[in-house]
């Protein structure tokens, strides 16, 4: 009788315990189905839960077609949610095609962004010439930008700021990257932002200026 009492007790303490567990399972499933993680488990959601997790869902995907990203699933959005789509699209197109980005798709501009889009790729090009960079074109600047170039290219590399100094791996007192109007003697690498760079090994080389955008040595 003592342990039948005792077996008692102990279910009583059990079942608590089992039905807190079941609840936080559900809700544990519920949190995982609205925030689309592959441990849902649909089948275990209540209709409540079901319409709450559906509209989750399509959110999520508005917001991703909204930002562009690969997930997006057009058919899901309605008429209404269309048109922000659309602009939100045209708008990343005008954006790349202003910074000259290969993603850039020219026949979706309109006639009023063109003159900008033109103005944006002349002045890349200028500053490109300004730095020396391969990517210049001479014949798209004009006669007092080739002016500018020209005086540039035969007067004497200047620093923009007064340079400084690091000690490399090797114990060599090295010039940290510098702004120049033109390739200084002993660069060894001209970096994306527009720096030179004195470095005497290529690794690691405009590593905190945009990478190299040609080698000089």
């Amino acid at each position: 009788m003592h342990l039948r009492t005792v077996l008692f007790a102990l279910l009583s303490t059990l079942v608590p315990f089992a039905t807190i567990a079941q609840e936080q399972g559900a809700s544990g499933n519920y949190n995982s189905c609205l925030h689309g993680y592959y441990s849902c488990n649909p089948s275990q959601l209540t209709e409540t839960e079901q319409v709450a997790v559906r509209q989750a869902a399509h959110q999520r995907n508005y917001s991703g077609c909204l930002r562009g990203y690969s997930s997006c699933n057009p058919s899901q959005l309605n008429d209404s949610e269309k048109p922000a789509i659309r602009q939100a699209a045209h708008q990343r197109n005008y954006s790349a095609c202003l910074r000259g980005y290969s993603s850039c798709n020219p026949s979706q501009l309109n006639d009023s962004e063109k003159p900008a889009i033109r103005q944006a790729a002349h002045q890349r090009n200028y500053n490109n010439c300004l730095h020396g960079y391969v990517s210049c074109d001479i014949s798209a600047l004009t006669e007092s930008e080739k002016t500018t170039i020209a005086s540039r290219s035969t007067s004497h590399a200047v620093p923009q700021l007064p340079p400084r100094y690091y000690t490399n791996k090797d114990g060599q007192r090295v010039q940290s990257p510098t702004y120049y109007d033109k390739a200084p003697a002993g660069a060894t690498a001209q970096c994306r932002d527009g720096t030179y760079s004195f470095s005497q090994h290529h690794q690691g080389t405009c590593s905190h200026h945009g990478g190299v955008a040609q080698w000089l040595d």
